[in-house]
């Protein structure tokens, strides 16, 4: 009987002993300064988590501001280039359609008629002398003839370059009057 007391007695003090331990370790686990610790760690981790994140972003962004001025850039050097050229045109049309006024005004006007001479003049001028004409090298064609040539040569299937190189004028001349002479042609239709 002697060994179960003993052996009870032992059980019981390990049972007090584990008893104060756990008490003890409790206790410790759970006070202020152990539990700010433990946060303290924790939201130290967080920030360190936050401020890498943050790099990150604040990095990526700003090499999407990098390629976003880069982008700009080169838009606005398109959109420049795009206002020259526009105003070019602009300038050229503008060229073209007073070439296109003068085309136009050669092939709608006639030869006007000279006044009649006043019984005035008749009287107190001798006649003119009858025109001395030039070699026909020299002359001028008038812009009928060259409208009439322009039309003769189309009609034979002559291309424009070649009728502009023949009459020596501008290729624009050319094509201006041909396609002021398709109008005239679908408008008489």
């Amino acid at each position: 009987m002697n060994i179960s007391y003993v052996i009870s007695f032992i059980c019981l003090a390990f049972c007090f002993f584990i008893f104060f331990y756990v008490k003890w370790y409790i206790k410790r686990r759970t006070t202020a300064s152990e539990l700010l610790a433990e946060y303290r760690t924790e939201v130290y981790r967080l920030i360190a988590e936050i401020d890498s994140a943050t790099d990150r972003d604040s990095r990526l962004v700003e090499d999407r501001i990098k390629q976003l001025r880069a982008i700009l850039e080169d838009t606005d050097k398109r959109i420049a280039v795009y206002v020259r050229e526009l105003e070019k045109s602009r300038t050229g049309e503008e060229l073209y359609k007073n070439l296109g006024r003068g085309i136009r005004a050669a092939l709608k006007t006639q030869p006007e008629p000279a006044p009649p001479p006043s019984p005035l003049h008749i009287v107190s001028q001798p006649p003119a002398p009858p025109p001395q004409s030039l070699p026909q090298s020299d002359k001028i064609p008038s812009k009928r003839q060259i409208r009439a040539q322009i039309e003769s040569m189309n009609k034979e299937g002559l291309s424009p370059g070649e009728i502009a190189s023949r009459l020596d004028i501008s290729l624009a001349e050319v094509d201006l009057a041909l396609d002021l002479l398709n109008l005239n042609t679908k408008s008489v239709e």
